[in-house]
């Protein structure tokens, strides 16, 4: 099993615009400058943001990353050039990603692994400004960016070395319950993902990387859907709900009109109808609905604010 999800991404034309309406719009707390980077020439913005400031408390993060010019007298090593083409393998679909990241403690298992079933990778090695080796899935560096999705499923994963949070041995730590306001955000819990077929998925990912759901796929009547969910071993960390349809439902419409990829990421909070309170004194639109799985949720589209995003907020005990 993986350490955690380190991020759950939305890829916008403007981090600026981004965290602005993160902290307006949807209720994330103040955010701060180290968390985020916008240096000229190399290829990327973004912003780590976080919902509850502390990584113990929520360990997975929400990105904002936006594509940039890439500066070529710019060591390489601290540029993404292969970016726009990563951007490219996900279509017209409205959310994208540059990557699912998985933090590991063993990234040359995991590297090992991958050599030993000929699975196409590239290797960023560590350096003196980022000391941490980062594995990306079903590309290599002959052919920058051009994912495919045999590998991995389709999840388009990157790997890094759990050290590269800076957090030791104490991201371990058990915490309090933390004192929040009602409606306050604990952790981020879900980032959920459309694939074409999940056998395909669950089997390419048991192969190539081992990893495995906890229980068999279920299947949503309602929303005409199987699912998987993929844990991770930090008990605070987002995991992975992996659909793929198997009837009319609006899974279906989402792979019929923007192909797998990118779905929703789903924030706790400490109680909904607080949180619903707070999105209504914002002005921001929200719907109810029973999510996949029959949890009540607020869903939030941040699409025609500018940002392309669906978040959905659910209930969750602040000290689970």
């Amino acid at each position: 099993m993986y350490d955690l999800l380190i991020n759950a991404e939305v890829i916008v034309d403007d981090v600026t615009m981004a965290e602005r309406l993160m902290i307006d719009a949807l209720g994330f707390p103040p955010q701060r400058e180290q968390w985020g980077s916008a240096v000229p020439g190399k290829g990327f913005t973004f912003l780590f943001a976080r919902v509850h400031p502390s990584l113990k408390v929520s360990p997975t993060r929400i990105e904002a990353m936006g594509a940039s010019h890439v500066d070529a007298s710019l060591d390489p090593a601290t540029t993404l050039p292969f970016l726009p083409a990563l951007f490219a393998a996900q279509g017209r679909r409205p959310w994208k990603t540059h990557a699912n990241e998985l933090a590991t403690s063993d990234i040359e298992g995991v590297a090992e692994r991958l050599r030993r079933n000929g699975c196409r990778f590239f290797t960023m090695p560590s350096t003196e400004t980022n000391p941490f080796t980062r594995l990306w899935i079903g590309w290599t560096g002959d052919d920058p960016g051009a994912y495919q999705p045999d590998v991995d499923g389709g999840l388009m994963i990157e790997f890094c070395e759990t050290g590269a949070l800076m957090q030791g041995p104490a991201l371990w730590d058990p915490v309090p319950p933390p004192d929040l306001a009602p409606g306050s955000m604990v952790r981020v819990l879900r980032r959920s993902w459309i694939v074409e077929d999940l056998d395909a998925t669950l089997s390419a990912l048991d192969r190539n990387l081992d990893w495995q759901p906890a229980a068999d796929p279920t299947v949503d009547e309602t929303y005409g859907c199987r699912r998987a969910i993929l844990g991770f071993a930090h008990p605070r960390s987002a995991d992975v709900e992996v659909l793929a349809p198997n009837g009319p439902g609006e899974i279906h419409d989402s792979l019929t009109s923007w192909g797998p990829g990118a779905w929703v990421i789903r924030i706790g909070v400490n109680d909904l109808e607080a949180k619903a309170d707070d999105l209504g004194r914002r002005g921001t639109p929200f719907d109810r609905r029973v999510a996949v799985g029959g949890d009540p949720v607020l869903r939030v589209d941040t699409g025609p604010m500018g940002v392309p995003g669906l978040f959905e907020f659910a209930e969750i005990d602040a000290d689970t």
